[in-house]
């Protein structure tokens, strides 16, 4: 490791999903920072699915095993055995910036109160022209300004921590298959540590289709906290008043001025409103006793 850098855990939690995880590795391994300075730990979270053979690690690269269900018990069982003093998280389908590590040790090492950082997530498009679709995805797949102004979270698709941050607060809530690192972030903002949305720390991903983000949301739905004492009626009446007219999605999207079409502004809240009531129904049936997606 070079004395004047500061070493780097980066953690990537896999499940079923070695053929986007080769582009993840590459982008890695042509990182900018120096390879001595840093490790790649990568959590296969199904055991029974065998590592391809053909794939290669470079040297500083590892995988282990982790079979307890959930992304974030994989990112703990990395935690353990991480050796940087700062720890970075992405996902195995994106693909990070060659500066992506420098930039964000950097914006540490630079600002004192800084603890976290969140960067941003830019989305891969298919095509020049993008579809409605891949516009909702844009404006509503990885909203980390909006976590950040709305209680210190942030997703985990592109995060930097202290490792003190950790060693003081503990590790991601396992029971969790979605938005454990949302919950996080904000036990951290409690606890004093401060977190800052840094625009040149950057990792793109591609464009989730309507069936992945109807599983998206299913899982987000999955992530209600159980309440014992709520009434089963109770939990009727609130899921039929998540389909009510949501003014503020509407406004949101008539503000929108740079390539948002007078189509996409109709089109765009209605399917909003639509993944929403998924996310409901998902937590409803949780409630009532389903057990959470995980895919």
């Amino acid at each position: 490791m070079d004395i004047g850098f500061k070493y780097v855990s980066i953690i990537i939690p896999t499940y079923r999903e070695w053929h986007l995880l080769v582009k993840c590795i590459h982008a890695l391994n042509a990182q900018s920072y120096p390879s001595e300075s840093f490790e790649v730990i990568i959590v296969n979270n199904d055991p029974n699915d065998a590592i391809p053979k053909d794939l290669v690690l470079p040297q500083n690269f590892k995988i282990i095993d982790e079979s307890k269900p959930g992304s974030y018990a994989a990112r703990n069982t990395a935690l353990k055995m991480a050796k940087g003093e700062i720890i970075g998280f992405t996902d195995s389908d994106c693909i990070v910036d060659k500066n992506w590590i420098k930039n964000a040790v950097d914006y540490l090492q630079e600002n004192a109160n800084c603890d976290r950082v969140a960067g941003s997530i830019q989305i891969i498009q298919k095509s020049a022209k993008p579809t409605v679709i891949e516009k909702y995805n844009q404006l509503y797949a990885f909203p980390q300004k909006w976590l950040i102004e709305n209680g210190g979270g942030s997703v985990t698709a592109n995060l930097f921590v202290h490792k003190y941050v950790f060693d003081k607060i503990g590790g991601f809530d396992e029971s969790l298959m979605s938005m454990g690192d949302k919950f996080w972030g904000m036990k951290a903002q409690k606890a004093g540590f401060n977190i800052h949305f840094v625009e040149n720390v950057i990792v793109h991903h591609p464009a989730r289709n309507l069936a992945e983000l109807i599983k998206k949301e299913k899982r987000h739905g999955g992530a209600v906290q159980k309440d014992p004492k709520k009434k089963r009626l109770k939990l009727f009446i609130d899921f039929a008043y998540q389909f009510r007219p949501r003014v503020s999605g509407m406004r949101f999207m008539l503000g929108k001025r740079v390539g948002v079409r007078i189509i996409d502004r109709v089109t765009i809240p209605f399917l909003r409103h639509y993944l929403l009531l998924v996310r409901s129904y998902e937590a409803l049936r949780v409630q009532l006793g389903k057990a959470p997606n995980r895919t």
